[in-house]
């Protein structure tokens, strides 16, 4: 299975490549440069993820991403005017977020983890791709400027149909791994929404620096860390 997943990860990535090149053509010097940087780093990203799961240390990773996540909350509430309860009620979710993402990386079975985090990753990828070269029509724009439906739309139909790669590796008839994966896509999304919808009340570009071209662990981690809660929930 996990080569398998590795092999059309690599494929996707090959087309994200592509699509990059082709953005790129007009693009001014510096603009280009961020798009590879930020193709790079989320490769090493994927990566690290993945091999996390292969040798079963998701457990470890999970919970120094939720540490992570605590200290950019904390450095995100340092920018916001907003009363100090409103910081505790975030703190509080996010807590129980983390809390249930935690129990997710240690009750389910790695084939399913590894399952979940190819469906975001994949939602991600090519709703970003299919944003900017069909994107018109702003899903959020006061939450999220740059989704649109079209990267929705694009993301979703392609995360859904690559789902049907591992229903063979996963206990789920082709029926339950379409709705699985169109779960996980709705809550990757949820999760995102609300990480950039937090940002915005602390008007605050990104929560952190500590991953090049991304706006931190929380924004890199938001969508799998809530997919995967969401999904120890459902289907536990």
């Amino acid at each position: 299975m996990y080569l398998f997943i590795a092999n059309i990860l690599l494929l996707f990535f090959g087309i994200g490549a592509l699509v990059t090149l082709y953005l790129n053509k007009d693009s001014q010097a510096d603009r280009a440069k961020a798009r590879w940087l930020k193709l790079g780093v989320y490769f090493l990203v994927l990566s690290l993820v993945f091999s996390s799961i292969y040798f079963e240390q998701i457990k470890l990773l999970a919970i120094c991403i939720g540490i992570v996540g605590i200290y950019e909350i904390f450095k995100a509430q340092s920018f916001s005017k907003r009363p100090v309860f409103f910081f505790y009620f975030i703190l509080f979710i996010y807590l129980i977020i983390l809390l249930a993402f935690v129990k997710f990386c240690y009750q389910i079975p790695t084939e399913r983890i590894c399952f979940v985090y190819f469906i975001v990753v994949t939602f991600d990828g090519f709703s970003q791709l299919s944003g900017q070269l069909l994107g018109k029509r702003k899903l959020i724009p006061k939450i999220s400027p740059n989704k649109t439906f079209e990267g929705l739309i694009g993301g979703l139909i392609l995360a859904v149909s690559a789902s049907l790669f591992l229903f063979h590796y996963i206990p789920f008839s082709i029926g339950l791994t379409v709705w699985t994966a169109a779960l996980i896509c709705i809550f990757a999304l949820i999760g995102d929404l609300l990480a950039s919808w937090y940002k915005r009340r602390c008007q605050i570009k990104d929560y952190s620096r500590l991953i090049p071209g991304h706006g931190g662990i929380l924004d890199r981690f938001d969508s799998f860390m809530f997919s995967g809660a969401m999904y120890w929930l459902v289907y536990l």
